[in-house]
């Protein structure tokens, strides 16, 4: 490897004059590259070395674009012609050597991060100097299919964010937040090479939709703030449905891969509705994607009703016993998942309808009541004014509070009473729910918590709020509803009692009447 003063000599030698004899100096510095891949070991010794030589040979291959001895067809003679097709033959063997140190190196540094800027600077010279005929759009699309190849293949040490399934690998970060986020026609070609490279990538499910969701799971395709990467870009970048065409197949494939994580099953179902279905000319093509998530159960189905219900509203898909599975995703687990508010929020747009059952409505508003039993204050405090706005919306269903039958039967058939409803039932229309009564929400009456008891007793007073707004109710937990305790100032402070007594302990039948024990009364 070539010290850092004899590869600057080198570059101004290159640089000031036009002398051929030093031009053989570039082979020595580009074949340095072989002693880092060979050897990972010396990347902690020599990293700064390499990366003033990256730099370094970036700045020699700019001014030979500029003085043309990279376009072997601008020759004007035999050797002239021969001397510039070795140049290029350097100059593509430099290309390959940023490439194999992108895709090899698998732990962070700032020397990957320099091929990676310095063989973005050679596709816009490209860009420039290799076009057909001067001052014609050209975009190299070929030099952005080797990145991105290599950009995929690119394992790095914990690739894959646990929490999100997305990429952590750092080169292919910056290439998405630097370039692919900014520019209009990367972002184009982008699309249009990983049609048909990303069957070719040989590397794990995986790690190939980590990749992908780093690429795609953003809004700033197609906005007019983006800019141009080239400086005189192909019409075609101008095709919008072409654009749209492309990320509609690349997103196919990918949701076909198989072997795919929880959490980046989860981060898709999370943007489908609005980073996914609104690129597709044809959303009807996401329909088998989704009812197959749905009728997975768990997670999964609370996260895919978001992209379902955006398809029945908009384009007609038809899932049969829809509201026999929504039911069926009332589960305690429910009660417990971050993802609940979501969940409510979607919930209360599929029950708003005047058009169904009593019976439906009913089992809905009586599994609710029946899981709040076993549910945290949070979860309670979210199906309270949700089971109001129910009875409000569905008049029919104030018998599960009021039933002038029981009330007016003698005390004998009161004591034999039996809860009529099966909560083992899947189907809402058969669990007679409409028969049984809200007896869970009047033992909530009495719940540890001020706030829930406090809550639930608006079932008890007149019916004269028109409704709640669910969204003041939605995002509260345990903790926020303890430091909403904490926090709260009192209008009459609380009234202490003192009880005196004789004695504590009696000792000999002798008392001790300097002894008090404070009794609190709220």
């Amino acid at each position: 490897m070539l010290s850092k003063e004899e590869v600057k000599g080198i570059w101004k030698a290159i640089s000031s004059g036009n002398e051929r004899r030093h031009y053989n100096s570039l082979v020595k510095l580009v074949h340095g590259y072989n002693e880092l891949l060979e050897n990972n070991g010396l990347l902690e010794t020599s990293e700064e070395d390499f990366r003033y030589v990256t730099i370094a040979l970036s700045q020699i291959f700019i001014k030979l674009f500029e003085r043309g001895q990279l376009m072997p067809h601008l020759a004007s003679n035999a050797n002239e012609k021969k001397f510039f097709e070795w140049c290029k033959k350097v100059y593509l063997n430099y290309k390959a050597k940023l490439l194999a140190v992108i895709e090899s190196l698998t732990e962070e540094n700032s020397l990957s991060l320099d091929c990676l800027d310095s063989y973005m600077k050679m596709l816009h010279y490209e860009s420039i100097y290799w076009t057909s005929k001067p001052n014609s759009p050209f975009f190299p699309n070929k030099t952005l299919r080797s990145l991105l190849s290599a950009l995929f293949k690119c394992n790095y040490v914990a690739d894959i964010d646990l929490k999100d399934g997305q990429s952590n690998n750092p080169v292919f970060e910056l290439f998405v937040e630097t370039y692919y986020k900014k520019n209009f026609d990367i972002q184009f070609y982008t699309q249009s090479e990983l049609q048909t490279l990303l069957p070719e990538i040989q590397v794990s499910d995986q790690i190939k939709m980590s990749k992908w969701l780093k690429l795609s799971n953003h809004d700033l395709h197609s906005a007019p703030e983006l800019e141009i990467f080239v400086s005189m870009p192909p019409q075609a970048i101008e095709n919008d449905a072409k654009f749209k065409s492309m990320i509609e197949s690349n997103w196919l494939y990918c949701l076909n891969l198989q072997d795919l994580s929880t959490n980046q099953y989860k981060t898709v179902l999370l943007v489908f509705h609005k980073r996914i279905i609104p690129w597709f000319h044809q959303p009807t093509k996401l329909m088998d994607f989704l009812t197959d998530s749905y009728d997975q159960g768990g997670i999964v189905s609370i996260l895919s009703l978001n992209g379902l219900f955006e398809l029945m509203r908009k384009y007609n898909l038809e899932y049969p016993n829809f509201y026999s599975k929504l039911y069926q995703l009332l589960t305690p687990e429910l009660m417990h998942v971050k993802y609940r508010s979501r969940f409510f929020r979607l919930l209360d747009t599929f029950l708003s309808s005047t058009h169904l059952s009593a019976q439906l409505v009913s089992s809905f508003i009586k599994r609710l009541a029946r899981l709040s039993i076993s549910a945290p204050p949070g979860a309670i405090v979210s199906i309270v004014p949700f089971v109001y706005n129910l009875i409000r919306k569905h008049p029919t269903c104030m018998i599960l509070l009021h039933d002038p039958e029981y009330i007016n039967c003698d005390s004998s058939k009161k004591q034999e009473y039996k809860d009529p409803f099966n909560n083992e039932e899947t189907n809402p229309e058969l669990t007679n729910a409409i028969s049984s009564s809200l007896w869970e929400l009047e033992s909530l009456m009495n719940h540890y918590h001020p706030n829930v008891a406090t809550l639930v007793k608006i079932f008890k007073q007149p019916f004269q709020k028109l409704s709640y707004n669910i969204e003041d109710f939605l995002d509260w937990s345990y903790d926020s509803l303890l430091q909403a305790e904490a926090n709260r100032r009192l209008k009459i402070q609380p009234a202490l009692e003192f009880e005196q007594f004789d004695s504590l302990f009696e000792t000999n039948n002798e008392t001790s009447a300097s002894t008090f024990v404070p009794l609190v009364k709220w």
